[in-house]
């Protein structure tokens, strides 16, 4: 978390806070692109020389220019929820604590006043630590809070800087124990049988009586393991909501399901916020990881429905970052604290949660007008299998059940979280990797002028069909093998196309003559491709192609930019 200083006028700052927007015109526009959501910032009231309030970002910073204030054009802004707002005769005044800032060291005006001008006139200013505490401190007291120990509190802060300057900062939240364990990576689950119990986890899920092909499945079961973000997508009742919940029950899990609304704006109700009393209020990402954490024996997944109802790069951008710098621990793979800021002593205990190795995240995602279009940074840290309805008339109940052993929460863990990472290769999995390398390699050749491909795609790309080739006989339809490769370029690679410039109609038809099988698409190769594919009836493989599902489901693409001129996965 990070402090800041917001210089407004008087003008502007009653209608500021009544919209929860903080704007500026020009000047700080460079620095407000650096403030993340969970910063605090002091408000500053440059006509009345005052400190008016202590505020939190909520939001991603975003341009309007619809009026704040009358006469004011302040298009650059800011969503923010008030932690302390003073009445006018409750200003903090200047002189009552410029002399005692530490940001103005960094300037050498000769008086505190005019170093303090030279802070307040780039209108958007970063503070010191101890700056915004005690500013924080001072306004809190102006409401009403104890002063002498508001005064206690920061004197511990200041001690504590000065304390650090000659030894390692602890920690800010004591662990349950004061030695660590040795941090073990991946170890395999002892007495699992993966194979079988993928088998029976696909006849468990078809006697529920719903109908998944058996390679998809395997397809989520894989993924999951392989990143604990996966996105199912496709139309409307096709059981995106339902697979996990099944897989949860079949295994002996536990699954939670919780609809995305549009006004989630905000990390806050993911990672949670500080209410106008100053409790701490833990977001239900917060809450699933505590919970997973808590009974580390079960794999826990929490299914955010109608994930693109809202923008996730809004509300899951902090809990995508921390999943994406995992690091070996006991059971697997874990993250550092979720939070970063931090929160009274009383709440204290939440600045401990990580984001565990027993925790997925699974998003569906309804492919229709009224949800929001994904962008790349998230695609690319999620797999992207799609759904869909096989055979419509196919709906008598099935008869009997069958029982599927629990599975150990180590069961869920990935052999590596990056490529370089993973040991004891045999000759076979080394085999799976390089053909998987090579042919992210030849499709990133393709992909290039629409969409980049980096190293994270090529790993994870790569350890799928490294843990697919583990459960071999999983990986099948009605008509026979499916290779998961295949799979993995259609839910990594392909779900980045998405736009109607000539470069993105050239990307969409060259990797689909590339996963075709074919040289490169020459002129009339495309339609033809298409056009035959039209007249099969549009199956979800074109027989014959070096990679049939991403080469059908190119050919549904290119149909697209052919008829419209958009070549997008999404529509």
């Amino acid at each position: 978390m990070t402090y800041w200083l917001w210089s407004l006028s008087p003008d502007v700052f009653p209608s500021a806070v009544r919209a929860g927007t903080f704007a500026l015109r020009r000047q700080g526009r460079a620095r407000l692109a650096d403030v993340r959501p969970g910063d605090r910032i002091v408000a500053y009231l440059s006509g009345v020389q005052a400190f008016a309030g202590v505020f939190e970002a909520v939001g991603a910073p975003f341009e309007d220019t619809t009026a704040l204030a009358p006469g004011r054009h302040l298009p650059h802004r800011l969503r923010v929820r008030p932690r302390a707002v003073l009445p006018a005769e409750g200003f903090v005044q200047k002189a009552a604590v410029v002399e005692h800032l530490a940001v103005l060291d960094a300037y050498d005006e000769p008086t505190a006043g005019a170093r303090f001008r030279r802070v307040v006139q780039q209108v958007l200013h970063p503070l010191p630590p101890i700056d915004g505490k005690v500013l924080e401190f001072m306004v809190q007291a102006r409401l009403g809070a104890d002063p002498e120990a508001l005064l206690a509190a920061v004197e511990a802060v200041r001690d504590a800087r000065d304390s650090t300057r000659s030894r390692p900062q602890a920690p800010a939240v004591a662990t349950a124990s004061a030695v660590a364990e040795e941090p073990v990576g991946y170890a395999p689950a002892e007495d699992f049988d993966r194979a079988e119990a993928v088998g029976r986890l696909i006849d468990a899920v078809a006697a529920r009586g719903f109908r998944f092909d058996p390679f998809e499945v395997a397809a989520y079961v894989t993924a999951l393991r392989t990143k604990p973000f996966v996105l199912l997508a496709g139309v409307t009742g096709v059981g995106k909501s339902r697979l996990p919940v099944l897989v949860a029950e079949a295994t002996q899990g536990a699954a939670t399901v919780l609809p995305v609304r549009p006004d989630w704006t905000s990390p806050a109700e993911t990672m949670g916020y500080t209410d106008l009393q100053g409790r701490f209020r833990p977001g239900l990402v917060l809450r699933a990881a505590r919970a997973a954490t808590e009974a580390p024996d079960r794999f826990h997944t929490l299914v955010l429905d109608e994930m693109n109802l809202g923008r996730p790069e809004h509300y899951l951008a902090d809990v995508l970052s921390r999943i994406e710098a995992r690091a070996p621990a006991p059971g697997g793979y874990e993250s550092e604290p979720l939070l970063s800021e931090t929160l009274a002593s009383a709440d204290a205990a939440w600045q401990a949660v990580r984001f565990p190795p027993s925790l997925g995240v699974v998003g569906t995602v309804n492919v229709d007008e009224s949800a929001h279009a994904f962008s790349r940074k998230v695609l690319d840290r999620a797999f992207v299998i799609e759904l869909a309805a096989r055979d419509l008339a196919d709906w008598q109940a099935p008869v009997g059940a069958v029982p599927v052993d629990p599975w150990p929460a180590s069961a869920w863990a990935p052999r590596a979280v990056r490529l370089g990472e993973v040991s004891g290769l045999s000759q076979g999995g080394r085999q799976v990797v390089e053909r998987a390398v090579g042919a992210v390699a030849e499709a990133a050749e393709r992909l290039a002028p629409s969409a980049g491909v980096g190293y994270r795609a090529r790993d994870e790309i790569a350890l799928f069909a490294l843990h697919a080739a583990e459960t071999p006989d999983a990986f099948r339809d009605a008509s026979g093998p499916v290779d998961p490769l295949d799979l993995a370029l259609l839910t990594k690679l392909v779900p980045r196309l998405d736009g109607a410039r000539a470069a993105d109609r050239a990307a969409a038809f060259d990797l689909l003559a590339w996963a075709a099988g074919r040289s490169s698409a020459r002129a009339g190769d495309t339609q033809a491709l298409v056009d035959d594919w039209v007249a099969d009836g549009r199956p979800a493989v074109l027989p014959d192609a070096r990679f049939p599902r991403t080469a059908a489901r190119l050919a549904r693409i290119a149909e697209g930019a052919l008829d419209d001129g958009v070549a997008s996965f999404w529509s």
